[in-house]
């Protein structure tokens, strides 16, 4: 009698133990789905964020950064200018 006792407890309680578990299951992949919407809706807003960010501070940089690819524009364009006038005038021959 004593071990159809246990074993009615242990069945009980095991029986407890699996409920527990599998609510403890649903309250985590719900959390997991709820949380990995959270996260991405975060990260979609951030790369909004950062690509405004980016359109409007890239010309600026760009405009920071002239300065040191001023001489290397100022050479090609002496350059292009000892090229372009050192061509001779085109022959032209009217009948």
């Amino acid at each position: 009698m004593a071990v159809l006792l246990m074993l009615v407890l242990l069945a009980a309680f095991g029986g407890v133990w699996l409920l527990f578990a599998a609510l403890w299951l649903a309250f985590r992949i719900t959390f997991w789905f709820v949380g990995g919407i959270i996260g991405m809706a975060v990260a979609g807003v951030g790369l909004l964020v950062m690509a405004v960010l980016g359109l409007v501070l890239l010309p600026v940089a760009l405009l920071i950064a002239l300065h040191l690819a001023l001489p290397l524009l100022l050479v090609g364009g002496v350059v292009w200018l000892v090229v372009h006038s050192s061509r001779p005038a085109p022959i032209i021959i009217r009948r």
